[in-house]
């Protein structure tokens, strides 16, 4: 299998995500993010292709949806990398919101 490279950098963090698909409901940790995709980490075992959609509590309930491209199990955890699919202005801009809002209280003093 050919590595992919990123297209954009993603931030490291912590936020909780409230998420849906293959008719479960569970929650998950946003561990980094960008406005392409996102890492989770969960307790729920999906399978790599399941589209999902998640509702991110940051200064306003950010929805979005995504697929699963790839699964590792780490420990009693499962790892997923997310695609995000068409975000629109709105969905984007929040995800920026996100990023930044991390990116100078952890690097910006």
């Amino acid at each position: 299998m050919a590595s992919q490279k990123r297209k954009t950098h993603r931030l490291r963090l912590n936020i909780e995500a409230v998420c849906q698909g293959e008719g479960k409901f569970f929650n998950a940790y946003v561990v980094d993010i960008s406005p392409g995709g996102m890492k989770m980490d969960t307790q729920t075992r999906l399978q790599d292709g399941d589209r999902l959609s998640f509702t991110i509590e940051w200064k306003s309930p950010l929805k979005l949806e995504g697929t699963i491209k790839w699964s590792r199990k780490d420990g009693l955890h499962y790892l997923y990398g997310i695609q995000f699919d068409r975000l629109n202005a709105e969905q984007e801009a929040g995800v920026r919101e996100i990023t930044q809002d991390v990116f100078w209280k952890n690097y910006g003093g």
